[in-house]
């Protein structure tokens, strides 16, 4: 009786009785090894393009490893059996890496990201990213350089409130101010406003002081 092979790593089930005095050497290499590679096992290689991960019974190939590290080139789409199967994703391409079955959903990862995905056979998903963090707080974040970075309180308080020139000015003992600004420098200060601030504030009066003039006579000759 021949020997078969697991379905999502394609490990060597040796059938009893086969492989007389070599059993050990085939358990070892055709199971022990493999079962290290679907833990441990790291596949590197660059991509540019589309990718099919090698799958091979019985021997050491890229799809069982447990990661999948991109060491390089523009991105692509890297296509593994359609296997139950988890990686760990480490895109270090200039571009997105797509993971896929050919089929289903796709998992896909930007530049620079590292990640997990998890596959059922069809489809790939991407771990879950929470937005709820129940209290915890972001610590150490670098200095922002994209318009979609995080930015911590004091980067964000630094910029906005600094007394730099033609920066805006701090807050401390300006409390209940308003910021003005006469063109080229803001400051903190109290606005006032004049009755020549309001546009047309003098003819839009000589109409009510008209309108209600003419009502009174009107009532006058009423009565």
């Amino acid at each position: 009786m021949p020997s078969s092979y697991s379905s999502s790593f394609r490990l060597n089930y040796q059938a009893p009785g086969d492989n007389l005095n070599t059993w050990g050497t085939i358990l070892n290499n055709g199971v022990f090894q493999l079962l290290e590679d679907a833990v441990a096992g790291m596949a590197s290689f660059t991509l540019s393009g589309s990718k099919v991960l090698t799958s091979t019974n019985g021997a050491t190939d890229e799809a069982r490893c447990a990661v999948l590290n991109v060491t390089g080139g523009t991105g692509g789409t890297i296509t593994a059996p359609s296997v139950k199967k988890v990686y760990l994703v480490r895109n270090a391409s200039s571009g997105p890496v797509i993971i896929t079955t050919g089929s289903g959903v796709t998992a896909t990862f930007s530049a620079g990201e590292v990640g997990f995905c998890a596959g059922d056979g069809t489809n790939f998903y991407r771990t879950t990213v929470t937005t709820d963090f129940g209290g915890v707080k972001l610590t150490s974040v670098g200095a922002p350089t994209a318009n979609t970075d995080a930015a911590t309180k004091g980067y964000v308080d630094g910029v906005a409130f600094t007394m730099a020139g033609g920066s805006l000015p701090g807050q401390s003992g300006n409390a209940g101010k308003a910021l003005i600004t006469n063109g080229t420098i803001a400051a903190w200060g109290i606005p006032t406003l004049t009755t020549s601030d309001i546009t047309n504030y003098a003819s839009d009066q000589a109409a009510k002081t008209d309108t209600a003039t003419k009502l009174a006579i009107a009532f006058a000759a009423a009565l």
